[in-house]
């Protein structure tokens, strides 16, 4: 009895771990089936994720533009503005220049004075009159990198011209110069901003050389050396604003009736490559953000203001004394 139950038992375990035994199996088999379908998803996922960085190489590829577009482009872009701008600026002073060399001195030619903060005709007719294209053009390409950078692309900025009023519409660098923050003017189209830039440049104290310049031999190779206070670099900036020119051949857009040119000669392999680095690298910049333009003009106009008020406290200081010298005479009398 005592044997029976004991194989009896010893059945019912085998039949036990058989059964649990089979049961692991499934599961084990189950988890080997979950496992490769896992498998097989990372390895989809894997496929699609090299397919996704292949498709975004391509692409980013196609969005590389060439320089040659990049410039080609920019330079569509600006010359018609360009052309009109500097059209008004040249009619306005061949007219003004006809009514001075008439000795007709209009209420224009009063109230420009006045604008422009000069004291004789001499000096207005260098603030009237328009500087070459190809300094505009190349001005442009260097600050803007080609109509590539920020400022121009959220604020129609390609000269880098700074804002210092904050009622008026405007940008902030990511860049400072201290812990002072720099602002830059936001235009509502590409011709306000050329329009703007002209007009800084005809009334800066800043650029009184580049003006007196303009007027006597408007050369831009020479003319780019006055405008080493525009940019932080100095006389770096004129050398780099001659290379963008020669190289671009920007002087084929200027004004042949203002500016006396001779042929410009070839430029050698070895001149060739020393210009392209030099605008490749002034380019490289302007794209990274970095503002290069210089605060002089704001503080030569800080100088000016403070002059005028020291003028006008002058002035209304002897209006009062004649006044006072008037009010006496007449009570004498």
């Amino acid at each position: 009895m005592k044997k029976s139950y004991l194989v009896g038992m010893s059945i019912i375990i085998l039949f036990l771990f058989g059964y649990f035994f089979q049961l692991q199996n499934k599961q084990i088999r189950q988890l080997t089936q979950e496992v490769e379908k896992l498998n097989k998803k990372v390895e989809l996922l894997q496929s699609s994720e090299e397919k996704l960085k292949q498709e975004l190489e391509k692409y980013t590829k196609k969005k590389q533009i060439p320089v040659s577009v990049k410039k080609k482009r920019f330079i569509n872009m600006m010359l018609k503005p360009l052309d009109e701008v500097y059209n008004d600026l040249k009619s306005r002073y061949l007219r003004v220049k006809k009514d001075i060399d008439e000795n007709n001195i209009t209420d224009e030619i009063k109230k420009l004075k006045e604008f422009y903060s000069v004291d004789s005709n001499e000096k207005l007719l260098y603030a009237l009159k328009p500087h070459p294209k190809s300094i505009a053009l190349a001005q442009g390409a260097m600050e803007s990198a080609w109509g590539q950078s920020r400022f121009f692309k959220e604020a129609n900025n390609m000269f880098g011209v700074w804002s210092f009023n904050k009622d008026e519409p405007r940008i902030a660098a990511n860049s400072k110069r201290g812990t002072k923050t720099i602002w830059l003017k936001k235009y509502s189209s590409v011709k306000d901003a050329i329009k703007d830039y002209y007009e800084t440049l005809s009334k800066s104290p800043a650029f009184k050389a580049f003006r007196k310049q303009n007027y006597e031999n408007p050369n831009p190779y020479i003319l780019v050396k006055k405008l080493d206070r525009y940019s932080e670099k100095k006389a770096l900036y004129g050398k780099e604003l001659a290379s963008v020119i020669k190289y671009n051949n920007f002087t084929k857009y200027d004004d042949k009736d203002f500016i006396v040119q001779k042929d410009e000669e070839k430029l050698t392999k070895e001149e060739q490559k020393e210009e392209e680095q030099l605008e490749q690298k002034a380019i490289e910049q302007a794209a990274s953000d970095e503002v290069t333009t210089s605060d002089d003009i704001q503080k030569d106009e800080e100088v000016s203001q403070e002059q005028k008020k020291d003028e006008t406290k002058s002035e209304t200081t002897i209006d009062k004394k004649e006044e006072k010298k008037t009010a006496k005479e007449e009570q004498t009398k």
